[in-house]
């Protein structure tokens, strides 16, 4: 089905379309037509917050209802629409089942009838280019609570997009995404930045303005990048955009009834519609990359043109309209990458022929050299003589240099043979001797002190507003009577207000009752407080025939809005990361502090907040919480060579026939049992990898002269656990035979290690 049979036809009366923008956390609506070649923006709304699928139905309907009441009573509000979604909704040119069910619910519960989506970056670049009037080069960046979607467009075509997860530096996490994407070339010099909360914008535009980016190693900008940040309403002005290029020929777009913003752009005829819903349409494969154009075309948004989904030829989507496929960035970079490679190879054969045909051109000449005549003429005895004498010099000479000059590096690994044993240990840090009979020893308390402060954006949100107030009129059937000042009035629909001030109503009969003005104020903030005149209301406790009262004007002044605030969490989770960034850092301190010839017992460090201070309460309305923290370390070192010692007691009756154990074999870790006062009792874990007993000079004796495989035979016949033997010659060596190990047994250097 073409999406043009769903549309309205250019001879048939105007008809207003939704454009539904959802972006993580946030939705937001328009309403918009079709006329004269131009897409008319008629309304839009203000962002709306959603964290759940219920929520994302309340939201859409608030964002929906506030455009709606801003438009004339003579438009019905319209069922058809066009939705903008994030690429990470949409896998193979169609919505992914998760999302496409959020979808149908909205769809659903609003009464809405879905044509077409667009992804809203490719949106957004084709509203630059229309705007600015030539293709974009620039990084979008969709900014949300837990991740970043960045979306690299070249000459207004999409190159790749890339899901990275939000940390502690915005910085950090551009820098991540884009390195994804790099294939030696620069990137982009523009980043735009897009959500709708408009002070986190700000704030991640500021954190990236101050970036180093020449200094950075992972990506590479032509020069500094400019940051822009995209209107809230702009996403909507796109996603409208996009869905009035089904319509027919689009050449500028109206905005909010301002025909001065008027842009023109050209485009072709005859625009075919996407697709509905459907749930049998799949995407076939289609390059990602196109050359640029000077027109922007359905295509350009993601819809299909003049064809019909059930066509053989036709690009099928799934569900909703079509979106260009994206291919993965993986095969995108290999294939840049490829083409490089290929490039640099083809550069450096043209080079090594044009040196091979200089070679062949100098050889070439030379062979064309004319024979020259050589004549021989036997001399004297003595030419002879001295001519034997020098070859006999040459032959002693290199024979000398053969056998005294080489040398050679040979290492021996060998399979270690592990042991283990465990013993308690106590540990006090008043003593300054050590009784190892009974397992005390005596030890040293490092301390430390670090601050340090951290922000993040805040995630709460509260209603804020101010209280209705108008005037009320009080009658009196009865006696006369008082009112104090916050005596209840109560209005229709449980509204209830306070009187401002004390009064007295004079006493009246049912024909002529006591007459008495009284300011009033709402108990709570809201603009349903404010009420219609001549709205009647119930005093305190007093029923109707006694006393009421009406209102002659309109109340007025009631408003609420809802706000970033700090939440209880946010407190809590920026106190649990900083502290475990300070930790970290002092335990780094600590064990810095530690000399080589001390054991730092990690289980022994403890950590204490000194002081702690948010620039923020819980409720205050912040996009953003600070935290000052200052924490306190310490811990217990005990001395290396104590601790060797006990692991030469304990583990040297365990060592095998063959191996041998030294000081600086033993390893150590304690874990902590308790303490009292200044002792501490721990468990002691020593261990060792042990290594065989290797007389170096017998080695050297059986090894010098031999071939390097003759060697290794021997040591693998001769040495306890041999792994394998790694040499190196020194300077130069000797070919074929002549190349043995050196015939000096001092030219050779032995050493011992470990295969891991």
């Amino acid at each position: 089905m073409d999406l043009k049979s769903i549309l309205p036809k250019k001879n048939e009366e105007e008809e207003h379309l939704w454009s539904l923008v959802i972006e993580p956390e946030w939705v937001s609506a328009g309403i918009w037509k079709f006329t004269n070649k131009k897409v008319q923006i008629v309304s839009v709304s203000p962002p709306s917050h959603w964290s759940s699928d219920e929520e994302l139905v309340t939201a859409c309907d608030t964002s929906c209802s506030a455009v709606v009441t801003s438009i004339s009573e003579e438009i019905d509000p319209p069922a058809k629409t066009v939705f903008g979604v994030m690429s990470s909704w949409v896998d193979g040119g169609e919505i992914k089942a998760e999302y496409l069910s959020k979808i149908k619910k909205v769809c659903t519960e609003l009464s809405l009838s879905p044509v077409g989506f667009v992804v809203i970056s490719e949106a957004l670049s084709n509203y630059y280019k229309l705007e600015e009037g030539g293709n974009v080069n620039a990084v979008f960046l969709g900014v949300s609570k837990d991740s970043l979607e960045i979306s690299i467009f070249k000459l207004g075509k999409l190159a790749g997009v890339s899901q990275v997860g939000r940390s502690v530096s915005i910085v950090d996490d551009v820098t991540e995404g884009l390195s994804r994407f790099y294939t030696g070339e620069a990137y982009p010099s523009r980043i735009i930045l897009y959500n709708s909360k408009e002070g986190e914008l700000e704030d991640v535009r500021q954190e990236l303005v101050k970036a180093d980016w020449e200094s950075s190693e992972k990506v590479k900008f032509l020069h500094t990048p400019k940051i822009e940040i995209v209107q809230p309403d702009n996403k909507i002005f796109a996603v409208s955009l996009a869905g009035g290029s089904e319509l027919g020929e689009v050449d500028g777009i109206l905005a909010l009834e301002t025909p001065s913003s008027e842009k023109i752009l050209d485009v072709k005829e005859d625009l075919a519609g996407g697709l509905p819903f459907s749930e049998e349409t799949v995407l076939p494969d289609e390059p990602n990359l196109q050359e640029p154009v000077e027109e922007i075309a359905p295509e350009d948004f993601g819809f299909t043109v003049d064809t019909d989904a059930v066509s053989d030829n036709a690009p099928p989507v799934s569900n909703l309209p079509n979106v260009e496929a994206v291919e993965p960035i993986a095969e995108k970079t290999a294939d840049m990458e490829g083409d490089s490679l290929n490039n640099n190879v083809r550069h450096e054969k043209k080079n090594l022929f044009s040196i091979f045909g200089k070679f062949k051109k100098v050889r070439s000449s030379q062979a064309k050299t004319p024979n020259m005549p050589v004549k021989f003429r036997i001399g004297s005895i003595k030419p002879t003589i001295f001519g034997i004498v020098f070859f006999l010099i040459l032959v002693i000479g290199f024979f000398a240099f053969w056998w005294f000059v080489p040398s050679a590096e040979v290492t021996i690994y060998v399979s270690p043979q592990r042991i283990d044993d465990k013993t308690e240990l106590t540990v006090d840090t008043l003593s300054e001797d050590s009784d190892l009979e009974n397992m005390r020893i005596s030890g040293q308390t490092i301390e430390d002190r670090v601050s340090g402060e951290k922000s993040i954006p805040s995630t709460g949100t509260k209603v804020i507003g101010d209280k209705a107030t108008g005037e009320i009129t009080v009658y009196r059937s009865g006696s006369e009577i008082s009112l104090d000042k916050g005596a209840l009035v109560k209005g229709p629909q449980g509204l209830n207000f306070t009187l401002d001030e004390d009064i007295t109503i004079a006493s009246g009969s049912v024909l002529t009752r006591g007459i008495t003005k009284a300011r009033v104020t709402a108990s709570e903030i809201g603009a349903q407080y404010n009420l219609a005149s001549g709205t009647t209301f119930t005093i305190s406790n007093y029923s109707s025939a006694d006393m009421e009262g009406t209102n002659e004007s309109a109340f007025s002044g009631g408003s609420s809005r809802e706000v970033s605030a700090v939440s209880d969490n946010d407190q809590k989770n920026l106190l649990k990361e900083l502290q475990n960034e300070l930790e970290e850092k002092l335990k780094e301190s600590i064990l810095g502090k530690a000399s080589s010839d001390l054991f730092v017992i990690d289980d022994s460090i403890n950590f204490t907040v000194v002081d702690k201070e948010y620039d923020k309460k819980v409720g205050d309305e912040a996009s953003s919480l600070k935290l000052d923290l200052e924490i306190e370390a310490s811990g217990i070192v005990v001395e290396r060579e104590t601790i060797e010692d006990i692991g030469l007691k304990y583990l040297s009756q365990r060592v095998p026939e063959g191996y041998t154990l030294k000081n600086d074999q033993i390893q150590a870790d304690f874990t902590y049992k308790s303490e009292d006062d200044n002792l501490y009792v721990l468990d002691l874990f020593i261990g060792a990898d042990l290594l065989p007993k290797i007389d170096i000079d017998e080695v050297k004796k059986n090894i010098t002269g031999k071939f390097p495989d003759v060697a290794e035979e021997y040591l693998d016949n001769n040495v306890p656990g041999f792994s394998r033997v790694v040499i190196v010659f020194k300077g130069f060596r000797f070919p074929g035979k002549l190349g043995t190990l050196p015939r000096i047994s001092s030219n050779i250097e032995i050493s011992v290690g470990s295969e891991k």
